[in-house]
């Protein structure tokens, strides 16, 4: 049996939470107290993760979408927040951290798409990759939709040698695209005008859908956890996409 702190520990050592985004709110936010031998790992703590949760038995979530982003002013009983704490459940949130985790979601990425990570201590989010087959970048697009379910591109016809990786939102990173050497980003969501941008300098976009790009780590996440404490049971929660596709 472990608490929520024990389990914050065993993360901590291996995706310390210190190196989290400014702007981020990962780490223990929900503290019950209450000791458990399965945790539940999840994208996003809604009401079917809980629900799942309470079935398995299960008194810690570990998600990777902080349950508190923003300050809360008020919680009534229809908040999720609420519901945790009244079925005694703790929430570890490992965003930022885990997205820098050298085997985190955009390793996931790579992996599931059988490209190359080529690791670069200055990218601190995001991974470059080697593409060792001749693709365009529509193959690629193509292979994306069969790994992650949806995908549009830019630049259909372009030949890809050489990728950034960037699971989740992956807007505002033109820079650190450019400087990879990459000519195709693949990431969950991209902003119209970072595309467009890209485009005019040859730089392909694929994308594949926030959520999708990123459910396919929460193994990954589960395994810092057994690796660690081969008692603890963990139970994935794999949630639909978010957006049907039509």
């Amino acid at each position: 049996m472990v608490n929520a702190l024990q389990v914050y520990n065993i993360l901590d050592s291996e995706i310390p939470f210190s190196s989290q985004e400014s702007w981020d709110n990962s780490g223990l936010l929900i503290n019950t107290g209450e000791h458990t031998d399965t945790v539940l790992v999840c994208l996003d703590v809604t009401k079917a993760a809980v629900d799942r949760a309470v079935e398995a038995g299960a008194k810690i979530i570990v998600s990777h979408h902080p349950v508190i982003f923003s300050g809360l002013t008020q919680i009534d009983c229809n908040h999720i927040v609420y519901t945790l704490i009244k079925n005694d459940i703790s929430v570890i949130s490992a965003h930022t951290n885990f997205d820098k985790y050298r085997y985190g979601t955009c390793y996931a990425m790579a992996d599931k798409l059988e490209l190359a990570a080529e690791y670069d201590e200055n990218i601190e989010i995001g991974l470059k990759a080697a593409v060792n087959e001749k693709l365009t970048v529509k193959h690629l697009a193509e292979k994306c939709k069969a790994v992650f379910g949806t995908a549009a591109c830019t630049l259909p016809d372009n030949q890809v040698k050489k990728v950034f990786i960037c699971a989740g939102s992956g807007g505002g990173m033109t820079e650190e695209i450019l400087a990879s050497g990459a000519d195709c980003y693949i990431t969950g969501e991209g902003k119209y005008h970072d595309m467009l941008d890209l485009a005019a300098l040859g730089v392909a976009v694929i994308t594949t859908a926030h959520d999708a790009s990123e459910k396919i780590s929460l193994e990954a996440l589960a395994g810092i956890i057994t690796k660690s404490n081969k008692d603890i049971k963990t139970e994935i929660y794999i949630a639909e996409n978010l957006q049907y596709v039509l």
